[in-house]
């Protein structure tokens, strides 16, 4: 499973091989989120695992090993936190299955399959089993939540479609390809993004989405790419799909947003993203808001401390 200790983004983070079963059940809670493992059959005598974590951005990688395990997100464990993250689980060896929302896909060596840690879940492995799992905030999807919720849960094969393109890149990352502690990670973590969202679109069964919901994944998209446009508004946004505002109003009310404040919160990420990057430290924290759309340096640190909690230069000095 590689050496105990990874470098990347000039942090080290600290792996462990050869946990008991105590120690490996608490790894995991800590390294994910809240879970609730055991071992199957009362199994838990000789039990040897790993848990190798590394961070590229606002995606996490973890090699986890084990053997005869069910590890369950529960409704009780959701309460303790809910971050708000997906994870996308690579099987390296062995197999495993997966259940939520009522299905339940089995997989082997190279299979991938995404779940909401936001719903319980359970996962089951019958046999020794090696997982690689990425962790990423579900607000870097950019789908809609049908998507979501009709992609989750369902076998992703890496011999073809989206997830020949995500398995070896998951790989890759994980392996520590030359160069990688040098590129962008926001550039990583956004390219992570949308081939799981891309994944997971494929994923859902056809017919899942409708008229209205593919107007909100064009809409998100077309605000994605034009952000640095200082005329970028939810009325130029319905003019381009020829809807009235009012009715692409709704359809980002439906997700949970409104059409300017997500314009707002996207414009906000990259800036954030940017600010993080290492490779931008020649910018001025000026020319990065100004460069997605914020043209008003002050402005843009009011809602950056509102956002984040801090102002954009102590974000960047931290």
């Amino acid at each position: 499973m590689g050496s105990g200790t990874d470098i990347v983004d000039d942090e080290v983070v600290s792996g462990a091989d050869e946990l008991g079963f105590e120690e490996w059940r608490e790894a995991i809670s800590k390294a994910f989120v809240p879970l609730d493992a055991r071992p199957l059959s009362g199994r838990g005598n000789g039990f040897s695992g790993g848990l190798h974590t590394r961070t590229l951005g606002d995606l996490h990688l973890s090699e986890v090993e084990g053997q005869h395990l069910r590890v369950a997100r529960t409704s009780a464990t959701i309460r303790v936190a809910d971050p708000g993250v997906i994870k996308v689980a690579l099987q390296l060896s062995g197999s495993s299955t997966v259940t939520q929302r009522g299905r339940e896909v089995a997989l082997g060596a190279g299979d991938i399959v995404v779940y909401d840690t936001s719903e319980p879940y359970d996962l089951r492995f019958a046999e020794s089993f090696d997982l690689l799992v990425a962790v990423m905030p579900r607000s870097a999807l950019r789908i809609t939540e049908t998507e979501v919720r009709e992609g989750t849960a369902r076998r992703i094969g890496s011999s073809s479609g989206v997830g020949a393109l995500l398995c070896p890149v998951l790989h890759s990352l994980h392996a520590e390809a030359t160069g990688a502690a040098e590129v962008s990670t926001s550039l990583v973590s956004d390219a992570v993004a949308d081939l799981v969202s891309a994944a997971l679109r494929g994923a859902a069964p056809d017919g899942i989405v409708g008229t209205g919901e593919t107007v909100l994944i064009s809409a998100r998209t077309y605000i994605d790419a034009h952000l640095a446009d200082v005329d970028l508004s939810p009325a130029s946004v319905a003019a381009y799909h020829h809807v009235s505002l009012r009715y692409l109003q709704k359809l980002f009310a439906g997700d949970g947003h409104t059409v300017s404040g997500y314009i707002r919160a996207r414009r906000l990420e990259r800036s954030r993203q940017d600010l993080r990057d290492p490779a931008q430290l020649h910018r001025s924290i000026g020319s990065i808001c100004a460069a997605h759309g914020l043209v008003d340096a002050a402005h843009f640190s009011r809602l950056f401390k509102s956002t984040y909690g801090v102002s954009p230069r102590e974000y960047r000095e931290q």
